[in-house]
């Protein structure tokens, strides 16, 4: 009976044993199965650093004026029969200006009834220049009737033209004396200024600062033309860029970094610092990239540090 025993126990034993194994192998056959399939790639695109250049700029509205003028008035009441002179005209002290009538004269055309030669040329007047100096506006138009007084026409020394700005209070630290600008003319022409200046009185409505932009070259245009002028803020040059979806950040926009390429399957996480951006590119101030150096350009949203990718190849490549 105790041998009965001892060989069925020695069967269950083997038949367990065997069991164990067989469970075993089939195990590290599903971990050897697993750690050998091959990790999912991201498809991704990629570019490569840029040699570059930024600049930021500031824009505010200017507006034509004439730090000094002089107007100059009708001394009657009449008709204006001769206009002389335009915007922009150089004046030498004496030059006609206008010629009026008054309104007998006018009236008559000019004929002499009585053909009496002291009454020749009676109630016509010649308005000359008052002094040297650049029209700068222009009032009166021939046949038109004018009262005394009435202002004809502006004058002013040429280098009396400027431009006015006003910037914003706050913004007054990046705009100063000596500034150079850009000055948008209205007919497209661009020309340069420079502040010369800046006017004691601040606007207390606006909280604005005025300032006097002198052209680089001499000009006249009308006062009170409005027109953009512009400041380079910063200016970098020699700088390395990006496109803008290749530089990712995280929801609060205060780390950014780039998905580098080291080799055609693998892209690596590198924090950047950025600096200036215009409107598809970014700058990268930190750390330098070399030319060749390869980033994920489309496709690296929610990459891991180390991820495992595959390049798209453009469908123009060749």
């Amino acid at each position: 009976m105790s041998r009965q025993l001892y060989f069925f126990g020695l069967i269950g034993l083997l038949l367990l044993t065997g069991c164990g194994s067989s469970s075993t192998t089939g195990t590290a056959g599903t971990q050897t199965a697993t750690a050998d399939a091959p990790r999912p790639k991201t498809p991704v695109e990629v570019t490569t650093i840029k040699d570059d250049s930024f600049r930021e700029e500031k824009t505010f509205r200017g507006l034509t004026y004439y730090l000094t003028s002089g107007d100059i008035k009708s001394p009657i009441a009449g008709y204006v029969t001769k206009v002389y002179v335009k915007i922009g005209d150089q004046l030498r002290k004496g030059a006609p200006l206008f010629g009026l009538e008054t309104k007998e004269a006018y009236a008559l055309g000019g004929k002499n009834y009585l053909n009496d030669p002291t009454l020749k040329n009676i109630g016509q007047l010649i308005i000359r220049a008052p002094d040297t100096g650049l029209i700068t506006l222009v009032q009166a138009e021939e046949n038109e009737y004018v009262q005394d007084g009435t202002v004809l026409a502006s004058f002013s020394a040429p280098d009396m033209f400027v431009f006015l700005i006003e910037v914003p209070v706050e913004q007054d630290s990046s705009v100063h004396v000596g500034s150079v600008c850009r000055i948008q003319l209205p007919n497209g022409r661009r020309i340069a200024g420079r502040i010369s200046r800046t006017l004691a009185m601040a606007d207390s409505l606006s909280q604005t600062e005025r300032f006097v932009v002198k052209p680089d070259r001499p000009m006249v245009l009308p006062a009170r033309l409005q027109l953009n002028i512009t400041f380079t803020n910063q200016q970098h040059n020699n700088a390395q860029s990006l496109p803008k979806e290749a530089v990712l950040a995280n929801e609060l926009q205060t780390d950014f970094w780039v998905m580098k390429l080291v080799n055609d399957t693998t892209a690596i996480k590198v924090p950047v610092k950025i600096g200036l951006q215009r409107e598809t590119r970014i700058e990268i101030l930190s750390p330098r990239f070399a030319p060749k150096d390869r980033f994920v350009s489309k496709g690296g949203y929610g990459l891991a540090d180390t991820s495992s990718i595959t390049i798209n190849r453009p469908a123009n490549a060749h």
